[in-house]
């Protein structure tokens, strides 16, 4: 399970380690979104939501309805600035911290302009991958620090950013 870092003053000198690479970056990658896009999502919506109510399938509709208000908003969210960081007890991401014992492998997927990410894979079953950017971060450095504490292996991008590129998310 991931640690919180966030500890009392007293506790702290305990959770000293080394921090051997940071950087900092957009959590994801934004892509302005003009109003044809938002009304694509719309048209998209109420076609379901029909299609749904002529079924007479009434929880379908209600779910179209919130799915489609669900993919606008996230499509408007803003990216927040997010730290990360090798260290020597695991990869820490803001004040969580994925000890090494708690993680599988890793592979380092980098063709810029549209590609600069680090996938973990997790032995923990309800955290399975962790997708991390790498923004300006010399992926290198990063690959010969992490060959110290995992193995590297090969890990396709999954479908689920595939599609999040292609709608530019």
């Amino acid at each position: 399970m991931p640690e919180t870092l966030n500890k009392t003053p007293e506790e702290k000198p305990a959770q000293q380690f080394l921090t051997l690479v940071k950087w900092q970056t957009p959590e994801f990658e934004y892509h302005e979104k003009s109003s044809d896009w938002y009304w694509a999502v719309g048209i998209i919506t109420v076609g379901f939501f029909a299609l749904a109510i002529i079924l007479k399938n009434f929880l379908f509709a209600l779910m179209i309805l919130l799915a489609g208000f669900t993919f606008a908003m996230y499509g408007a969210k803003k990216p927040k600035t997010v730290s990360f960081a090798l260290t020597s007890r695991g990869i820490k991401i803001e004040n969580v911290l994925y000890p090494y014992d708690d993680l599988k492998s890793f592979w380092i997927n980098y063709d810029p302009p549209r590609v600069k990410e680090l996938y973990i894979i997790s032995k923990k079953v309800l955290l399975p991958q962790l997708s991390i950017p790498l923004g300006q971060a010399n992926p290198n450095e990063i690959r010969e620090h992490l060959l110290k504490f995992l193995e590297e292996k090969e890990i396709q991008e999954s479908f689920a950013d595939v599609i999040a590129r292609f709608f530019r998310f």
